[in-house]
Parts: C-alpha cells; structure tokens; sequence
C-alpha cells in the first residue's frame, strides 16, 4: 500500500513539475506583470494522503451497482437524481458532489441496460464537468467511444469507470482536493443509497446475499471517509454532509457479524436517504 501511495505522490509530484527542469536560463519579470494564480483550495498533505490511502483501499462505488441485476431485484428510476436537478447547483460545492451522483446513477442506468435514458444523463454529467472546469479529462475518455457503443452496457460501465478515474487524477494533479473529496462523497453516497433502498424491503437469499457483503463491507470505506473529512470541517456548504457521513459511520461501526437484519437496514437506508437529500436538493 505505501508502495502505491509513494508512486501516485510521486507521479502527482512530476505532474505539477512538468518540463520546467529543461529550462536552465531565467529572465526577471517586473513584479507588477505577474498575474498571481488563484487558490481557491490550497494544497494539504494530510488530506491527500487519506485521499490516496482511500482511494487505493476501496473498490469503486460503482462495483455494488453491478450486482444489483444478478440479484433479481428490478429496477427502479425513481431512485436516480432527476437530470432536471442539474440546474439548481449553482456552487462548486453541490457542482463536485452531485457530478459524484449522476455518475453512478448512470452506471445503475447501464447495468440495467436503460439506454434510452443513458444520453440525456450522460449529458448532464458532462454539463457539470464543463461548469467544473474538467471538461477536457471528461472528453478525453469518452469521445465518441459512448455514442458508438450506446447499447453495450460492458463498455459503456468501462467507459465511465475511466472517466471517473481520470477526472481524480486531473483534479488531484491540480490541487483541487476538496473538488476531488466531494466527487468521491457524492458517488458513495449515492450508490449506498440506491443498494440500501433497494434491499431494505428483500428477504436475503443466495442471489442478494453478495450484495448484503457489500453493505457490510462499507464499514471501512466510512471510517476511511470521516478520517478524510476531518481535513475539510471549515467548508460551511460541505459540513451539513460531512456530519452525515460522520452519522452514518456510527451506523456502519455497529454492524457486526456477517449479516444484516431488516430493522437495521431500514436505518441504513433512512440515514443515507437524508444524506443524500442534503446533496441532490
């Protein structure tokens, strides 16, 4: 794991750095020409090492979507954030969070090979990058690679797993950690949501089984996520969520055992609902 983690800081490092060790000759610039850059999110140490010590650890958030098919339990649209949505998120903040959403609900879309409705959230996925200034990392993967394979659902899952790693990169490259922090949140949340609403009303039986592993798995991601966020407790429009996912890990740090019973998945379920309406509304 260190290993990993030296690499990616290593790589973020020459990333920032560039060419610049080619240039040996310098030219003084009169100080009232120099254009200071904006730091809108300063970059902190410690966060990105939880960031990466996170990211390296846990599977994606769109792995438990793919279960959801296999398991029997049918599909229901009105679990997805409604692409209308997309209009009242006017800060950065809500911007990362729900850019975090809408890519998972079209994985969800996706795997249950909804392709009439995978264009248009598509769509708003990517309004949102351009308004996050990542429009460039989001082209670069998708090109015309989704409109060519609108009806292959392994493809398209691959396409927006590598779009979703390549905007953290360019994010994190450029330190904006807090845009990166956000994305990630959103997406957790999200895809927790929509599993737990969906099991909270199944019995468990050998084809959903897997999917309450999961559930139980996410016991680590949580404690990993409240670590993260302690380095962002002075973000005003993040910390109603931040307090929500710190909610949440008191749920999940309770579970024991290798199972769920129905009571506490309903409180699973009713707890990441109102997380996740902090985030969508």
């Amino acid at each position: 794991m260190l290993k990993k983690i030296a690499v990616l800081s290593i790589a973020a490092a020459l990333t920032a750095c560039g060419n610049d060790s080619s240039k040996t000759e310098t030219t003084e610039v009169p100080k009232d020409t120099i254009k200071p850059v904006p730091q809108t999110q300063p970059e902190n140490e410690l966060a990105d090492f939880e960031f990466h010590t996170l990211v390296i650890n846990i599977p994606s958030p769109f792995e438990i979507l793919t279960f959801l098919p296999k398991s029997g339990i049918p599909y229901n649209k009105s679990l997805l954030n409604p692409v209308e949505n997309e209009k009242k998120y006017t800060t950065t903040t809500k911007k990362g969070l729900n850019y975090g959403a809408y890519i998972v609900d079209l994985v969800y879309l996706s795997t249950n090979e909804q392709y009439s409705d995978i264009k248009t959230y598509f769509k708003t996925t990517r309004n949102l990058a351009v308004s996050l200034d990542c429009a460039e990392s989001f082209d670069r993967i998708s090109g015309s690679r989704l409109e060519k394979n609108i009806d292959q659902k392994d493809t398209i899952n691959k396409v927006i797993d590598q779009i979703f790693i390549e905007m953290d990169d360019y994010l994190r490259s450029n330190e904006r950690l807090l845009t990166a922090t956000q994305i990630l949140v959103g997406s957790w949340i999200e895809s927790q949501y929509i599993t737990t609403t969906l099991l909270k009303d199944q019995t468990k039986n050998k084809d959903n089984e897997i999917l309450y592993q999961k559930v139980l798995q996410q016991n680590f991601t949580s404690q990993k996520l409240v670590q993260l966020l302690k380095e962002f407790e002075k973000e005003k429009e993040f910390m109603p969520v931040i307090k929500g996912v710190q909610e949440l890990d008191q749920i999940y740090s309770g579970l024991k055992g290798d199972n769920i019973d129905k009571p506490t998945m309903e409180k699973l379920a009713a707890k990441l609902t109102e997380v996740r309406g902090k985030i969508v509304n």
